[in-house]
C-alpha cells in the first residue's frame, strides 16, 4: 500500500512493477522446475498477483518464457556491452564469466538447453526467437573478434565468423555434458582452456 505522503504511482508504472514481478517470479520458477513443470497459477502468487493479473501481462506459458528468455539475453548482452563501456575490449573474457555464471543457474541451462533443442522444428514457438538470438550475437561481436585479431590479442589464423561459430559451440556443447555429468565436467575450468587457444600464440 502506498504511503499517503508518497506521489501516486502511474498506471505505467504499476504495469512496469508487475511485469519485472512477474518475470523474476517465473525465471525462478523455470530455473527450478523446468518450463513443463511450472504452473502459472503459483507463478502469480509468487508476483504478489492474481492469475487473471499475471494473464493480462502474459496470455499463456509459452508468452512468459519467451519473455524470460528474452530478459535473459538482454542481461547478458548488458553486461557485456558493460565491460565495453568501461574501456575493457577483451571480446572472450565475458563469454567466460558467462560461462562461470551459469554454473550457479543449472535449472535456467538445463531449460535453454532444451528449448534449443526443441526449437529446431519450425513449428516450436521458441524457433524465431532462438534464430534471433544467435543473430544478434554474431552481429554484436563479430566486429569485436575482428579488431581484436587486428590488435594482435586473438589468433587470425582462424576467420573471426569461425571463431565465433567455434565459441557458441563449445559453449553449448560444454554446457549438454556439464548437465549430464556435472560431477566430472568443470564447465568453467574448460572452457577456460578454449579461451587460451583461441588467444594469438606469443613468438
Amino acid at each position: 500500500m502506498e504511503k499517503p505522503n508518497q506521489p501516486r504511482r502511474t498506471q505505467t508504472e504499476r504495469s512496469r512493477e508487475s511485469r519485472e514481478k512477474i518475470l523474476l517470479a517465473a525465471t525462478e520458477f523455470f530455473s527450478r522446475h523446468g518450463f513443463n513443470n511450472a504452473v502459472m497459477k503459483e507463478i502469480a502468487e509468487a508476483a504478489n498477483l492474481t492469475l487473471p493479473g499475471l494473464l493480462h501481462h502474459f496470455p499463456n506459458k509459452n508468452t512468459l518464457l519467451m519473455a524470460v528468455l528474452a530478459e535473459r539475453d538482454k542481461a547478458n548482452r548488458g553486461r557485456f556491452m558493460a565491460d565495453q563501456d568501461r574501456g575493457k575490449t577483451d571480446p572472450i573474457e565475458p563469454f567466460a564469466r558467462l560461462v562461470e555464471y551459469n554454473e550457479t543457474v543449472p535449472g535456467m541451462v538445463q531449460l535453454f538447453t532444451v528449448l534449443v533443442a526443441e526449437s529446431l522444428q519450425e513449428q516450436h514457438p521458441a524457433h524465431p526467437f532462438f534464430i534471433d538470438h544467435y543473430q544478434t550475437a554474431r552481429a554484436e561481436y563479430l566486429d569485436l573478434l575482428k579488431k581484436a585479431q587486428q590488435r594482435g590479442e586473438v589468433r587470425d589464423d582462424i576467420p573471426a565468423g569461425d571463431l565465433f561459430t567455434m565459441v557458441f559451440a563449445m559453449m553449448d556443447g560444454l554446457q549438454i555434458q556439464w548437465l549430464l555429468q556435472p560431477e566430472k565436467v568443470n564447465m568453467a575450468k574448460v572452457f577456460r582452456q578454449f579461451v587460451a587457444l583461441l588467444r594469438k600464440p606469443s613468438r
